[in-house]
């Protein structure tokens, strides 16, 4: 899991009491004491949370929040008040505010709600590549990842074109997820090219196959396996399992 950075704008006795709560998470933490030092803060660092006392003595928190989204669209932010909480300040589900007696046990657990829809978020943007000779089976897969939330996925009908498409693409893909058997070239040929080309030979790689060449496909390289047939729980347990591995 990469690391997050989070930007606490309080006074300094509640950032120490936010720091503490938030001390074994995978964050980096870094604080302000006013609004114009955590927008100082923000166009040097990039922020991945913000969280932020509502009533700062020069920038409403509210309004700090709304100036840092509009260089960074996905950032979460947890804003705490002194006084009571206006529901109408939660425009959108990236804002959560609290009163300032919320215990820190749900601070921290909402930072790792936060952390693990970034996370998500995150996976969901990765490229993927279908490899599949089938057509069926292509388009079943397309469509399972798509009501994943997957929007760009290429694809190719064996490890020949697979190859092609690769040699063709300045970037590489997040993701591969191939049949074994497949005319010209199959999985098994395809996830050997790929293991050693060095550009991409890191590119986390999903066979599927039957339950007898899977601990071969392990063997290979495979990140992991599919047992055909799958349904979109199992495809989405793998990607999770494996894209999440690989931050």
């Amino acid at each position: 899991m990469k690391q997050y950075n989070v930007l606490i704008v309080d006074d300094s006795k509640n950032v120490q009491c936010i720091e503490k709560c938030l001390r074994n998470q995978f964050c980096k933490i870094v604080s302000a004491c006013s609004g114009k030092v955590a927008l100082n803060i923000f166009r040097e660092m990039d922020i991945d949370i913000l969280i932020s006392k509502m009533e700062l003595m020069d920038i409403n928190g509210r309004a700090l929040f709304l100036s840092m989204k509009k260089r960074r669209p996905d950032m979460q932010c947890i804003l705490i008040s002194d006084h009571n909480c206006n529901s109408n300040v939660q425009e959108c589900d990236q804002l959560q505010v609290f009163k300032r007696s919320v215990d820190m046990k749900s601070l921290s657990e909402l930072v790792n709600q936060m952390v693990s829809k970034m996370e998500k978020n995150q996976l969901l943007h990765k490229n993927i590549l279908v490899v599949e000779d089938t057509r069926v089976l292509l388009l079943t897969q397309v469509k399972m990842l798509k009501k994943l939330g997957f929007t760009n996925i290429d694809i190719a009908h064996n490890g020949k074109q697979a190859i092609e498409l690769l040699n063709e693409k300045d970037d590489y893909p997040g993701l591969i997820i191939s049949d074994w058997y497949m005319p010209e070239k199959n999985g098994l040929e395809l996830l050997q090219w790929v293991r050693t080309n060095e550009r991409f030979k890191h590119t986390p790689f999903i066979m599927a196959t039957s339950k007898k060449e899977a601990m071969m496909a392990i063997e290979a390289g495979a990140n992991h396996f599919l047992i055909k047939p799958f349904d979109m729980e199992t495809i989405q347990t793998a990607i999770e399992k494996v894209l999440g591995a690989s931050n």
